[in-house]
């Protein structure tokens, strides 16, 4: 690449994505001294919740008004639009859910009818599931209103990432880490992903430098399921991958929205028979009840 290659980096904008942003244009520069990179802020995204700030960084690419884009692996569409191609993973941070209480309590010592929030409905359920007398609400993904929330007693507690919790230097609060025995994360949860047109090889070049291969497969692995589920990706479902050298782990679970019912299960094998293995996971826990789950919670939100 010549000296002057300038290359445009965009993402949502809220607190965390900006702080993502500049964390991956630091790398970057590191990387290739030689170009430029530029952090693309763009305010009209900065209202918007997290599904369609994703939305509209997907545009600006799309426009050709960012060059690349840093996305938070969850919020990568199914199917991902031809248009465009994931050119790096960066490694991966701790992929868990943790708790923040007001009163510093885990969950098994929260009392009942304790009011938390929490985003994703597949949280909300397996934790409904473990702990049925709670009451779980739909919260945001914005760490500092749902604190807020908490201190003036809307809330008691809530459910966040723990990588974006350790991006933003909150880790004090944290009072639970929730293993996947209670609360299996959304796929490519405590992953970053660059998002490039395909038809931008330089920069397509570029970016791959910062892929970490075993984080990216373990996103690999945790799209194919949710693929193999609800073809669509909307859905209850929770997976986590873990890959090792030519071999893979992979934890499954769809959960009722409201705690009803929760159908898990775990496979491993070699990497390159993933596709079959998975597959046969995906089609296990539908044959078990998965399907219904699915099935109803897309009814509920009119994309059945």
């Amino acid at each position: 690449m010549g000296r002057a290659k300038r290359v445009i980096v965009g993402g949502g904008g809220n607190a965390l994505s900006i702080l993502h942003r500049g964390r991956v244009c630091a790398m970057l520069k590191e990387a290739h001294p030689h170009a430029e990179f530029v952090d693309f802020r763009e305010t009209s995204t900065r209202k918007l919740d997290a599904r369609k700030s994703a939305a509209a960084v997907l545009q600006q690419l799309g426009k050709g008004e960012i060059d690349a884009a840093v996305m938070d692996a969850r919020r990568i569409p199914l199917p991902l639009p031809g248009a465009l191609e994931i050119a790096a993973v960066l490694e991966r941070a701790n992929p868990f859910d943790v708790l923040i209480s007001c009163e510093s309590l885990i969950l098994d010592e929260e009392p009942e009818n304790t009011c938390i929030a929490a985003f994703e409905a597949v949280k909300r359920g397996q934790l409904l599931y473990y702990r049925s007398d709670l009451k779980f609400i739909e919260g945001n993904d914005d760490f500092g209103a749902l604190f807020a929330s908490m201190k003036r007693g809307a809330i008691n507690a809530f459910v966040f990432p723990a990588a974006d919790v350790e991006a933003l230097a909150q880790q004090e609060h944290v009072v639970e880490v929730f293993t996947t025995s209670i609360c299996t994360p959304v796929a490519g949860q405590g992953a970053l992903a660059l998002i490039v047109p395909r038809s931008k090889r330089d920069v397509l070049s570029l970016l791959r430098d910062l892929n970490d291969p075993s984080t990216a497969a373990e996103v690999e692995l945790e799209r194919l399921f949710l693929e193999r589920v609800t073809k669509d990706g909307r859905g209850p479902v929770g997976v986590l991958g873990n890959v090792e050298a030519n071999a893979f782990e992979i934890e499954a679970a769809i959960a009722a929205a409201d705690g009803s019912e929760k159908i898990s299960g775990a496979v491993s094998g070699a990497f390159a028979d993933r596709s079959r293995i998975i597959g046969k996971l995906a089609d296990e826990l539908l044959a078990a009840g998965g399907e219904d789950i699915i099935t109803a919670f897309k009814k509920l939100r009119g994309s059945a």
